[in-house]
């Protein structure tokens, strides 16, 4: 087994070979280093197939553009001035990201992230920077204003400047930055306000490095897949933009609940994969599917052929059906879901041999293969046919029953497959499990995800916590708290290096993915069961009187005791953090989205699908202050772009910080150990190096 160094013997390896010289210069820098500001990053969840919305909050800045423009221009100009300057990062911005757009539609071949410093930029830039002029402003005081903002978006610290600009333009814009002497940066300033074409471009450079200074990191706290039609997009975006040699930016992604269910599809669980495609039916997000390269005619088939009728159960979301009639859409998702319900059943039969092992991980499914095989069993409706009149007549005076009639379902053995079913189950699951572009995106979730992230003292997760109505950490499969979510998080890359390397995943694995999926005791999940079959064939009414056939999901306690500052704190404990940070339960106003002012806990999912209600919001980070921002519906992010300003947004400061800097903050941890390595190397080496320097 290969040993883990820690960071300090890491870096006493990394510079065993260094001079003393080089030595001394790094230990310089890194004290300097821990005396700067952090950066600011910012936090965002459950973006459901939203790649417009994210796309504009991209552009928009998520709102921290207009924060820091009032933060450093604010106190000396009008709002209207404060606009203007705001509109040079707009404009400037929103072309890098339509370029993006562009090369990831395939309509660019080169990649406009490989040299962002010779971007081009649109000529409204040079209008813009007119309109300053008419407000009274001089050339000057505008580029004067430029770089105010560049310097409190990058802290001082011209580290941020000499990473990104090219050599032929650094010493002039270090200038610009840090002028050492009036006489010398005087100089260069009029130079650069002389002639207008110089005045235009030079202020697009600064602008450029303000917008690739804006944000350290990216956190998203996961659900990039269903209710929503571009998962695809939003996984290449992920891919192009972030954690890559040409865009460097770090994303950590928090997996997921509906992560969970694609990445359980893409390993070869049938169950999630009937799931997975019932979600995208439902709500008719299938052009995404037809980008990945799924055919659905065998299923389509199979669902004309059972049902000639069309079903009258509650199996579709959507209104507006683009790809199939509104009649197929509703035949193929049924087909999916007594797919679906079938597998569940045998698979969770199958998996009864772990029955009795008390091996730390290990699940007991006996409960839900119970719960399951007897709702199945009021499926098989005997003496129904494909008629709508027995239909209602069957309803008539039996009101529990929304849909009776399942033809392919077998009385005596309700999980078993018809021939045709199988057929059709196997090429579909052959289709998740060997598609190149979602494979691609499958083995980039459980490559890059986590189960959660403690990130400057900040305890990052999707869903839940398990635990009690005592408000304690509850125990599943064994574990509970961190060391679930650790084990949670081995088990998972395990199972995804296994399948990047095409080595065999076992049928308990694929079932672990399913567990988390929707398992009680799931850390994303965390409710007594998901209703699905319940909510699509029976009356809600008649069925809440029964507690296997009620549509009610009853939550794990944990939902309630979120917000209750005792349990907060145990958590915080448990994670050894200072603040909490989820997404999943969609919010729609800051009351909803604070979960304690003391703790400084928040929810940061605010419904960017239009399933969920097309909003958003947003946790922006910075030294001085933590701001939640909401967004607006999606039209009204494109109104606002087509006027070239930034939309109305409610941006609400959630806590004020005191003097940061960066040795409090996780990289300051890792930067003094590697002054310890430094240190202790320099005093072995420095006596001998002083006896040959000094003579």
């Amino acid at each position: 087994m290969m040993d883990i160094l820690t960071h300090k013997q890491f870096c006493l390896e990394k510079y065993k070979g260094s001079s003393v010289l080089s030595l001394i210069n790094r230990k310089l820098l890194i004290h300097k280093q821990l005396e700067r500001p952090p950066r600011s990053y910012v936090v965002y969840s459950d973006l459901h197939g939203s790649y417009d919305k994210f796309v504009y909050w991209l552009k928009n800045g998520f709102g921290y553009f207009k924060l820091c423009v009032q933060e450093i221009l604010g106190d000396s100009y009008s709002e209207e001035i404060c606009q203007s300057y705001e509109k040079l990062l707009l404009l400037v911005n929103r072309t890098r990201f339509d370029s993006i757009k562009k090369s990831l539609d395939g309509e660019m071949e080169q990649n406009p992230l490989k040299n962002q410093f010779l971007e081009r930029v649109p000529k409204k830039f040079v209008i813009a920077l007119g309109e300053l002029e008419k407000h009274g402003l001089s050339r000057r005081r505008i580029l004067k204003d430029i770089l105010e903002i560049l310097r409190g978006v990058t802290r001082g610290d011209e580290r941020r400047i000499i990473k990104i600009v090219p050599a032929s333009f650094l010493e002039n814009i270090l200038k610009l930055y840090a002028p050492t002497d009036d006489s010398s940066y005087e100089a260069v300033v009029s130079a650069v306000v002389e002639k207008e074409s110089i005045f235009s471009i030079v202020t697009s450079m600064l602008v450029k490095l303000i917008l690739s200074n804006t944000f350290d990191k990216h956190i998203n706290l996961g659900d990039t897949f269903d209710r929503g039609e571009e998962a695809d997009k939003l996984m290449g975006l992920y891919r192009r933009y972030f954690n890559n040699d040409d865009s460097p930016i770090p994303l950590h992604y928090i997996w997921g609940n509906h992560d969970i269910l694609w990445m359980g599809a893409g390993i070869g669980n049938p169950i999630l994969c009937m799931t997975a495609l019932r979600i995208s039916m439902r709500y008719n997000n299938v052009d995404f599917l037809a980008r990945y390269g799924f055919n659905l005619e065998g299923l389509r088939s199979l669902a004309r052929k059972s049902y000639k009728k069309t079903p009258i159960g509650k199996y579709v979301k959507a209104k507006d059906f683009t790809k199939w009639s509104k009649e197929d859409a509703i035949k193929m998702t049924k087909t999916l879901l007594v797919l679906e319900s079938k597998l569940t059943l045998t698979w969770l039969k199958d998996s009864m041999d772990e029955v009795g092992d008390e091996t730390v991980g290990r699940i007991d499914y006996r409960r839900d293969f119970e719960r399951q095989k007897e709702l199945m069993n009021f499926l098989p409706v005997q003496g129904l046919g494909d008629d709508e009149k027995e239909w209602e007549e069957f309803i008539k005076n039996n009101p529990l029953y929304l849909d009776p009639y399942f033809p392919t379902v077998d009385s005596k053995k309700p999980g078993l497959l018809t021939e045709e079913e199988e057929a059709v189950v196997n090429d579909l699951v052959y289709q998740f499990t060997t598609l190149p572009k979602l494979q691609e995106d499958i083995k980039w979730l459980f490559e890059f995800g986590e189960a959660y992230r403690v990130v400057d003292h900040t305890l990052y997760f999707h869903a839940a916590i398990p635990s009690t109505k005592e408000m304690d950490l509850a125990e599943t499969k064994g574990l509970k708290g961190r060391k679930l979510f650790d084990f949670i998080q081995r088990d998972l890359k395990r199972i995804g290096e296994f399948h990047r390397e095409g080595k065999t995943i076992t049928r308990r694995e694929k079932m672990l993915l399913w567990y988390l999926w929707c398992g009680r005791d799931s850390a994303f999940f965390c409710k007594d069961k998901m209703a699905t079959l319940e909510r699509a064939i029976f009356e809600k009414e008649i069925a809440s009187r029964g507690t296997l056939t009620t549509w009610k999901e009853n939550p794990n306690p944990f939902y309630k005791n979120i917000r209750n500052d005792d349990f907060l704190n145990k958590v915080l404990k448990e994670f050894h953090a200072n603040k909490i940070c989820m997404g999943h339960t969609p919010v729609k106003n800051m009351k909803q989205a604070i979960l304690s002012h003391k703790h400084g806990a928040f929810i940061v999912d605010g419904g960017a699908s239009e399933a969920y209600g097309d909003r958003g919001a947003v946790l922006i980070n910075t030294p001085d202050y933590n701001y939640m921002t909401l967004h607006p519906p999606l039209e009204s992010l494109k109104e606002a772009e087509e006027k070239d300003r930034l939309p109305d947004l409610l941006t609400t400061p959630l806590e004020e910080k005191n003097h940061l800097r960066l040795r409090h903050m996780d990289k300051g941890y890792f930067l003094r150990k590697e002054l310890e390595a430094i240190d202790e190397l320099i005093d072995d080496n420095i006596g001998q190096f002083s006896e040959s320097y000094f003579y």
